[in-house]
């Protein structure tokens, strides 16, 4: 070969071998095998294993990619093909088609150069270094088969194969248009994630319009893989995205939490690499995990009409289908004002009780035992009316683990003669519920019981009431599944014996009207992100209802900072918010100070806070945490959840109690207008008083004797009191908790595994016969029948008593 040919084809004339029939040949086992049987072999092996994408960058993120890289072995055993024909033919089709092929192999044989050098020892040492060699090498192939094709067309007499640099134009072209939707979605999250407001701003606009979200969602894991894309992968390698970057801006532009869907899914996902928790043993839900799942939940429960209180036992258990050990983790909303008393765990089919102790004892000791690998669950407590359910190890290949959470549950008293009881919901999980699984509700009291379809009344005995159905997950969630329970106007005061204070203790509760104190200053706070989009009539319609006595400000939640033009009226208020644009997800804690300032200029004031979901905080709290430091008491803020979800905002404001969740029941617009109703002139409300008095000191009238829950009411009441008086009260409101054995913001529990855990960590469990329980199903036939009986058998001896003579 002339050196002009050598030219012509730039290839060094160090890679030509000299011309022979040897040459010839063992050039074509070089074709064969780093040229069709390499590059099919790696793209079959890293679409089935993930290797690459997992370790370095993801060279077939779609399936186009993958046609693209298969074209490489076609066009590569095409020259072969023809060079094994007597007479090639230079198919110009072919010919394209190769070059475009070599154009493929180049690209990414310069996506993998920086590991080009180390490859040779990854083959020895990992098994992995042919992925990075075989686009070089199947490169190298199609130069030689390109330069053998044309000295076998020049030697015929043919004409010889177009220029190659056509087709690795239009396989750069190819590359690029496919990989337009990853290189915009990381150009709009490198701009989101900039320290300049205008950046971000517009980084979320351009998100919104033209971004992935399926990219987005991938970059919220931790993945080590880069972009295959070469633009990315410049800004990747200038200033990577980490995965918790990723998670708020995939909030900022979607409006929902990255682990309300599974992790997406990864081609040829192994079961050793399935199911990988990267959260486990932290304090967040984090990542939601392919594999695990709720596999039985059920809700038992006992409701005391007098004392207006229930106790809820939720039972669930855990299913783990992959081949490690994982952890469950779940965020559960409790109804308003409850506590969690009563935590176990089953171990080898036997109940184990928890020990309650200080949050950090409990946190400390549950960690400590997850890096051992055995068994603790964890229970603390995640914002106002929140706790955060942590469980480990389920076992691994179909094992389960099986938990039960105690509740104590204040009804909600709508009118003198109603009670109202919700039940409660997971807001944030990293496991599945399928949509097979219903949650089994039992329900019974002494009194009948009614709820919203599907939960149904039934007579359990002369005396006894259940209600009992099964309710999907998703109508569980949405907080308008109650249930009524009908209640004596005229029972003013019921008591209890106070165990938690010992011998000589009770605790009374009192049922009083009272003129409710309307706040005469109200800050109307609406988040505008996209999931309360939906909502918006609803509480334009609602604001027709506001008293015209209160002094109005409306602070909108969005990106963009606004302030507020002072007091305005319903009516200006409702046409404002019509012309809000929602989108996306909002920054609520900035507008929320904003709030809180304007506000706290008026006593009594008030924020009524309508949200969505807050998995991300956006902004900081710390302003918030000042207003209600510095000024105690002066402003209550009123958390009502339109679209329910995880509320990082709340879990941060754990220990405010200024906050005040409102309860949801109905519909939106009718929510809204209960809640103004009760802030008109003269209106009065059914309060709940409870005080610890010692026995002496009351009438011990049976009849008005109720549940013993009611001291652990009472002591979550005074908790509350005690952290209002700020770090003077903390070391009060932990002794409390711990000797009623609550879960509160200054307390958890904790299940171990052995009893030396418990000494190292200085715990103590429960004893199992103090622990609250709740009578099964047939036992209330069995206690009917049994007093029954001692009620004939009383009156036959007393019918059998000899008459005294007179």
């Amino acid at each position: 070969m002339s050196i002009p040919d050598q030219e012509r084809h730039g290839v060094p004339e160090a890679m030509l071998p000299p011309p022979g029939r040897e040459q010839d040949k063992s050039s074509r086992w070089f074709i064969l095998l780093a040229g069709v049987i390499l590059p099919a072999f790696t793209l079959a092996y890293e679409a089935y294993t993930q290797a690459s994408a997992q370790s370095f960058f993801d060279p077939i993120p779609s399936l186009l990619h993958g046609l693209l890289i298969a074209l490489v072995p076609l066009a590569n055993a095409w020259v072969l093909v023809e060079l094994a024909r007597p007479r090639s033919r230079g198919s110009a089709s072919l010919a394209w088609l190769h070059s475009v092929a070599m154009g493929i192999a180049a690209f990414y044989a310069l996506l993998y150069l920086p590991l080009t050098p180390a490859a040779p020892f990854m083959v020895l040492f990992y098994g992995i270094g042919l992925l990075p060699l075989a686009p070089l090498l199947s490169l190298l192939a199609a130069w030689r088969g390109r330069v053998l094709l044309n000295r076998r067309l020049t030697d015929q007499g043919s004409a010889r194969l177009p220029a190659a640099w056509r087709g690795w134009v239009l396989a750069m072209l190819a590359l690029i248009v496919i990989d337009l939707p990853f290189t915009l979605t990381r150009i709009g999250v490198q701009m989101a994630t900039s320290a300049q407001v205008e950046s971000r701003q517009a980084g979320l606009r351009w998100l919104r319009a033209v971004g992935n979200e399926n990219m987005l969602r991938q970059m919220c894991y931790s993945r080590t893989g880069l972009s295959a894309d070469l633009i990315g992968l410049l800004l990747t390698l200038g200033d990577p995205v980490s995965p918790i970057e990723a998670r708020k801006v995939y909030y900022q532009v979607t409006g929902q939490a990255f682990n309300d869907l599974p992790e997406p899914a990864t081609r040829g996902l192994r079961d050793w690499q399935r199911g990988f928790d990267r959260d486990i043993g932290g304090r967040v839900v984090g990542s939601r995990l392919t594999g695990v799942r709720l596999a039985a939940s059920r809700i038992d429960g006992s409701v005391d009409a007098k004392a207006s209180l229930a106790y809820l036992e939720w039972t669930m258990v855990l299913q783990n289908d992959t081949a490690r050990q994982q952890e469950g983790r779940a965020q559960i909303a409790l109804p308003a004002g409850a506590v969690v008393s009563r935590l176990t765990l089953w171990i080898d089919g036997e109940e184990r009780e928890a020990a309650f102790g200080t949050r950090a004892q409990t946190r400390q000791a549950y960690e400590k035992v997850v890096r051992r690998r055995q068994d603790p669950v964890l229970v603390t407590t995640a914002g106002q009316d929140r706790v955060m359910v942590q469980m480990f190890p389920i076992p691994p290949n179909a094992g389960e683990m099986k938990i039960r959470l105690g509740i104590t549950v204040p009804l909600r008293i709508s009118d003198g003669k109603l009670a109202r009881l919700q039940l409660p919901a997971f807001r944030e999980r990293n496991f599945d519920i399928g949509p097979k699984l219903f949650h089994s509700v039992w329900l019974e009291a002494d009194s009948p019981l009614s709820g919203a379809e599907p939960l149904r009344p039934e007579r359990v005995s002369d005396a006894g009431y259940a209600l009992r159905g099964e309710i999907d997950n998703e109508k569980l969630g949405g907080r308008t599944t109650w249930i009524d329970v009908p209640r004596n106007p005229l029972l003013r005061t019921v008591w209890s014996d106070d165990t938690g204070a010992g011998p000589g203790r009770v605790i009374v509760q009192r049922y009083q009207e009272q003129l409710v104190q309307p706040p005469q200053r109200l800050a109307l706070v609406v988040d505008a992100s996209s999931s309360l989009a939906p909502a918006a009539r609803e509480i334009v319609a609602a604001l027709a209802r506001l008293p015209g006595a209160l002094e109005l400000g409306f602070f909108p939640a969005t990106d963009i900072a606004s302030t507020t033009s002072g007091a305005m009226t319903a009516e200006q208020a409702a046409k404002a918010l019509q012309g809000l644009e929602f989108a996306g997800g909002q920054n609520n804690p900035e507008a929320l100070a904003r709030a809180w300032d304007w506000a706290a200029a008026g006593s009594p004031a008030a924020i009524l806070w309508l949200h969505g979901p807050q998995p991300m905080l956006l902004g900081s709290v710390e302003p918030l945490l000042q207003y209600a430091e510095r000024r105690p008491g002066r402003v209550h803020l009123y958390s009502l959840e339109v679209i329910p979800g995880p509320n990082k905002v709340l879990e941060a404001l754990d220990l405010l109690p200024a906050v005040l969740p409102t309860n949801r029941s109905d519909g939106l617009q009718a929510d809204l207008e209960r809640l103004f109703t009760t802030w008109a002139p003269g209106t009065t409300a059914t309060l709940v008083h409870r005080e610890q008095l010692a026995s002496a000191a009351i009438i011990h009238d049976p009849a008005t004797k109720t549940s013993g829950h009611l001291a652990r009411l009472w002591a979550a009441d005074q908790i509350r009191r005690f952290l209002e008086q700020g770090e003077p009260g903390r070391q009060a409101a932990t002794d409390l908790a711990l000797r009623y054995h609550l879960v509160t913001p200054v307390s958890g529990a904790v299940v171990l595994e052995t009893s030396q855990q418990y000494d190292e960590a200085g715990l103590r469990p429960v004893e199992k016969g103090s622990v609250p329980t709740i009578p099964e199903p047939e036992e209330w036939m069995l206690i009917a029948t049994v007093l029954v009986l001692l009620a004939c058998l009383l009156l036959r001896r007393r019918q059998a008593w000899p008459t005294r003579p007179a």
